[in-house]
């Protein structure tokens, strides 16, 4: 995943240098440049000083092409700022905010926006929720297991492609589409939107080749 951290607190810090050990493609950004000491030698991936609800910095971050935002900074107010940024503005898959007004919190998740506050379990609770959310996950194996649920996020390379295409006879079939929030029956005229959220029936034996199909 390419995730892009706002603030470079403990929380920050934990988050980032967690994600960059899972080999995933981290940038933080913090407006001051001291911030940045407190990474280990084994985060690799990039710093960037700035003000993090800047779109210039965003910009920079390159969170047009970011899979998720998280924004940790100790302010509310900034949090709830940036994810709106990163959410409406970006149209970032997954946005995340750590929020301690509990109510505004709720006011975020109302809007499809994860919060993380103190009450809960932090850096654990983010990748929990990453965990859930990921591009490809096998959500139910049915009977014998031959044939297993899947759901799967489209990657931008496969906008444009025809449901049908994705039709393998006797391997894989498209269950249903989550198109912003919305769920629909797949019809054969109907083309991937980036972000498309698939449920695919696929055959055990052939997992590896509807991964590859689906470019994930």
């Amino acid at each position: 995943m390419k995730v892009l951290i706002i603030g470079c607190g403990k929380f920050g810090v934990r988050v980032s240098e967690y994600l960059t050990r899972k080999n995933h493609d981290v940038t933080i950004v913090d407006s001051d440049p001291e911030a940045f000491h407190a990474l280990s030698e084994e985060f690799t991936g990039r710093t960037i000083c700035g003000i993090g609800y800047d779109r210039s910095v965003l910009k920079q971050a390159e969170i047009s092409t970011a899979d998720v935002v998280i924004s940790c900074a100790s302010s509310d107010s900034l949090n709830a700022v940036v994810a709106n940024i990163a959410k409406n503005v970006f149209h970032v898959p997954t946005v995340i905010a750590r929020m301690y007004d509990p109510i505004r919190a709720k006011m975020f998740e109302s809007m499809g926006i994860y919060t993380v506050s103190i009450t809960r379990l932090g850096v654990d609770n983010v990748m929990e929720y990453l965990e859930e959310n990921r591009s490809w996950r096998v959500i139910r194996k049915l009977g014998d297991e031959d044939v297993q649920l899947v759901k799967a996020r489209v990657p931008f390379g496969l906008e444009g492609t025809r449901f049908s295409d994705l039709q393998v006879e006797g391997k894989v079939n498209l269950v249903a589409v989550e198109r912003q929030g919305h769920s629909v029956l797949p019809d054969k005229e109907m083309c991937c939107e980036y972000n498309d959220m698939l449920y695919l029936a696929v055959a055990k034996d052939y997992l590896a080749q509807a991964r590859d199909m689906l470019q994930l």
